[in-house]
């Protein structure tokens, strides 16, 4: 019921898949959500996540606290994200998102260039939207053993585009 009463990062990453009419779809009642928990690479995510966060927090050398709760972006209720981790570099509050990825899909990120999947660019611009930050990491560890650390800075241009194309998917979802 939660996950049906707002949009949220994991639909911007199904968006950015061509697959919004998943999220559509589930969130209306007319399709299941698959029941993943079941999975062991979805296991293995949250088990390594404390690990990645520490990795991350190693690489940045800034303080890294779990964050336990979603927020909701303070104008637009409809949008809501959980996060893994956040600290202050700088002076400024960041995010850290972590990932653990198989050692085949390392050729689709460069930390050097920022290049990364669209779904997880989507879901780091749509976290930095809710959180308000500028600056977010994914933190990744491919294979268990190659840690990446990839950051990005998102513009305030970047989440009104990203609130203006998420209300086009959300409006669907209200209309029914």
């Amino acid at each position: 019921e939660t996950r049906n009463s707002a949009w949220w990062s994991g639909d911007s990453r199904l968006a950015a898949q061509g697959r919004a009419n998943e999220a559509i779809l589930t969130k209306q009642g007319k399709m299941e959500r698959p029941d993943l928990s079941q999975v062991e690479a979805v296991q293995m995510g949250h088990v390594m996540e404390p690990v990645i966060g520490k990795l991350a927090q190693s690489k940045l050398q800034v303080e890294l606290h779990k964050i336990e709760e979603a927020l909701t972006h303070p104008k637009e209720a409809w949008l809501r994200s959980h996060f893994d981790f956040a600290g202050t570099e700088n002076g400024k509050t960041i995010l850290v998102e972590a990932k653990n990825y198989n050692a085949g899909t390392r050729s689709k990120f460069d930390a050097d260039t920022g290049l990364l999947p669209p779904a997880d660019m989507a879901q780091l611009v749509h976290e930095a939207t809710v959180f308000g930050v500028e600056k977010i990491y994914l933190a990744v560890l491919f294979g268990g053993q190659e840690f990446v650390l990839i950051p990005q800075t998102i513009t305030e241009d970047m989440k009104t585009k990203h609130i203006q194309e998420m209300a086009v998917l959300w409006a669907h979802v209200a209309s029914g």
